[in-house]
């Protein structure tokens, strides 16, 4: 196995010990009401290095660890995390990631989408519980006011991991850049 792979077969560990760090150190890491997502973060970094092939698995795991340490709904930042995936994957190929606009706007971006798929399918899922057909299920409701919610918490953990990543981008800078696999 090349060095250069280690990393590759070692992120599902890795993705998990960020989940669980998600959950529990990042709570100690609030600005302003707002935590880093963690996650997301190492997700983004990873597409840009690997490619959106990798990063989707990649997201899927990080999603599902955070959902089972958060007790969010199982699967909804699995979704997130994957549609800002395809998004941040054009920064592997389309766009040279030495740019230091690529990075930054690859978690800006990144965050954006899966800040808005997380509130959509929260409200999606307030709706379905609401309705006839669900109400015997006993789904659980998460109602959040969209606006508030994107303007008091998407946009400043935009910022957050998009300052997190403005720091660590000389590192993602050494390390050489990997074809799909």
């Amino acid at each position: 196995m090349s060095q250069n792979r280690l990393p590759l077969y070692a992120m599902p560990l890795i993705i998990f010990v960020a989940a669980l760090l998600q959950s529990t150190v990042a709570a100690r890491m609030v600005i302003r009401g707002v935590k880093p997502d963690i996650v997301l973060i190492i997700v983004v970094i990873g597409t840009l290095i690997y490619g959106s092939k990798v990063g989707i698995v990649w997201a899927f795991l990080g999603g599902v660890g955070v959902d089972l340490f958060s007790g969010g709904p199982l699967g909804i930042s699995s979704l997130g995390l994957m549609l800002a995936t395809v998004v941040v994957g054009f920064g592997h190929r389309v766009l040279s990631r030495y740019h230091l606009l690529v990075p930054l706007g690859a978690s800006a971006i990144g965050t954006l989408i899966y800040g808005l798929v997380y509130i959509g399918l929260l409200a999606l899922l307030y709706e379905a519980a609401q309705t006839p057909l669900f109400q015997w299920i006993a789904l659980p409701t998460y109602q959040l006011p969209f606006w508030a919610t994107l303007q008091d918490v998407v946009l400043p953990a935009a910022i957050y991991n998009t300052t997190i990543v403005l720091f660590v981008t000389p590192l993602l800078n050494r390390v050489p850049e990997v074809q799909e696999v």
